[in-house]
């Protein structure tokens, strides 16, 4: 063996183990959600941005508006179906912009444009779709998470049906600690 080649060290208490098999894969899955998710929310940024403080369309270009609205209605836009109507969002959007003020939330706005009988269609659909949006789906990535935690511990071990019930009870630990299983 030559002296600059040196075997791998390979720890073999269980610290070491624990650090390199487990600890070091979910800090690193860690990691890969949150860049995934600072992506997503910057790709809604990207879509919505405009619309997440409206009271400051008054300071907004009329250009600059229309083509946000052009983007949002390519966004929400599927085959031949589309949810808003560029042109006629920045129609509403113009006197719109006259009935807010600068520091009022999305949910007051939509109540204004709820109690405005039907007047900005568009905008409405906009707003709701933008409220709805969830900024991330936790719960069924940790669903799946806790899924290969489980899976790789067991391996093959295991039935499909013994890991869906594994599976459940620990997704759903909050009702799994309240069991008297004693009964």
């Amino acid at each position: 063996m030559f002296n600059y080649e040196v075997e791998d060290e390979r720890g073999y208490d269980a610290e070491t183990i624990f650090r390199q098999e487990y600890f070091f894969y979910i800090v690193d899955q860690a990691i890969s959600s949150m860049e995934t998710r600072f992506k997503q929310l910057e790709s809604y940024k990207d879509d919505f941005g405009f619309l997440f403080r409206i009271g400051k369309l008054t300071k907004m270009a009329d250009s600059d508006l229309l083509k946000h609205c052009m983007d949002l209605q390519n966004r929400l836009t599927d085959r031949d179906s589309k949810d808003i109507d560029a042109l006629d969002l920045y129609a509403e959007l113009i006197i719109f912009r006259s009935l807010v003020y600068e520091n009022q939330t999305l949910l007051e706005v939509l109540s204004i444009v709820k109690n405005s009988n039907g007047s900005f269609p568009n905008i409405s659909v906009a707003l709701r779709i933008l409220l709805t949006i969830p900024v991330t789906s936790a719960s069924a990535e940790r669903s799946f998470f806790k899924l290969k935690i489980i899976k790789n511990y067991l391996r093959n071990r295991i039935s499909q049906e013994q890991l869906t019930g594994l599976s459940i009870i620990s997704i759903e630990k909050a009702i799994s600690d309240k069991i008297n299983y004693d009964d």
